[in-house]
């Protein structure tokens, strides 16, 4: 029977290393040394390849099996990293589809919820008002506007001041008109309320010629309205010379009922706005004035007489303002009938 020594070591290399008295250092430690070439792997030789048909050989053991790894204890190999997986476009896809299909269910499940079991007066009525309010906003502004016409018509007017501009006799150079005997002319007068009417209605946005007398432009002049501004004379008529007077073409039948609108404006209006009389003597040279046979057969025209040199001359050369508002409300009348309740007298 062995001894205990030869069981306990079993002639492992180690343990001839344990029997010997190992080195010390020079604190009179021991030192061992081991030959870590005795735990190297004996190579694997290669495997044969694979013939169709045949397993595999079973791994040899035994004796001269070669020996197995042996690992330390408590020491284990992890596994190999799972690949991330890739999702892919449709895979996106569908992930949205779904959260947007499970939001909708849920809104319309809600919504429906709430309207079943929402009493009528759940709301004020000024809540429900606002509400509405609020929708008929949304609904005007998702409207696309239309475009503006480009073909809006403006409205032109023609105003004549009486005897300005180049006379039709070339042997003057000027027409001044009536000339009182301290030099007042008519023409000053005329030009100062018409250049007045002008500014009054461009400044409301109409298209406003202001005309001479004898203008070139007068020759079939197209406008929708046009009025000429002259004063009576100044000679002494007694207490009749005073007040104003009006006349329309008494021969243009093509446009007799816009003239006679336009001359019942003027009539109405200048009357209102002055406080002068109307002096109904009229003359030749206002019935048959030169004009009405020279502009365009449809536009309206007319002629105005806005006071006498005489006896109305304070107020012809102190009102020239107020003078010019009675001519401007006249055509307004004419242009909007029913501007802030203007009636159109005659009509």
């Amino acid at each position: 029977m062995a001894d205990d020594t030869d069981l306990y070591w079993d002639d492992d290399p180690l343990d001839e290393l344990a029997r010997e008295d190992p080195p010390h250092d020079e604190d009179g430690f021991a030192v061992w040394t081991f030959d870590t070439g005795a735990l190297d792997l004996a190579p694997r030789a290669p495997s044969a390849p694979a013939t169709p048909g045949v397993l595999p050989a079973e791994p040899v053991s035994g004796p001269s099996a070669a020996p197995a790894l042996s690992l330390p204890l408590g020491r284990r190999v992890a596994p190999p990293p799972r690949p991330p997986a890739h999702s892919g476009p449709a895979s996106v896809w569908w992930n949205t589809v779904r959260n947007v299909l499970i939001v909708v269910a849920a809104a319309v499940l809600v919504s429906t919820i709430f309207s079943l079991w929402t009493r009528p007066n759940f709301f004020s009525d000024e809540f429900r008002a606002g509400l509405n309010k609020v929708q008929a906003t949304q609904r005007v502004i998702s409207v696309q506007p239309s475009p503006l016409p480009t073909d809006v018509r403006q409205v032109r007017i023609g105003i004549i001041a009486g005897h300005s501009g180049r006379p039709q006799d070339a042997a003057f150079e000027s027409d001044p008109g009536a000339v009182c005997p301290d030099g007042l002319t008519e023409l000053s007068i005329n030009e100062a309320v018409a250049r007045q009417v002008v500014t009054t209605l461009s400044q409301e946005r109409y298209m406003v010629d202001l005309l001479t007398e004898f203008d070139p432009r007068l020759t079939n002049y197209q406008a929708d309205v046009l009025v000429s501004i002259h004063s009576n004379d100044c000679q002494d008529y007694g207490a009749a010379g005073t007040g104003f007077n009006a006349a329309s073409a008494s021969a243009r039948q093509t446009t007799r009922g816009k003239d006679e609108k336009l001359l019942a404006c003027l009539i109405s209006q200048y009357a209102a706005t002055t406080g002068l009389p109307q002096h109904y003597g009229l003359t030749y040279d206002m019935t048959d004035y030169h004009t009405f046979d020279e502009v365009a057969i449809d536009t309206p025209t007319a002629i105005i007489e806005i006071g006498f040199l005489r006896n109305d001359r304070a107020f012809l050369t102190q009102q020239q303002d107020l003078i010019a508002q009675g001519i401007v409300n006249g055509i307004r009348c004419f242009l909007l009938p029913d501007a802030a309740g203007t009636p159109v007298p005659g009509s």
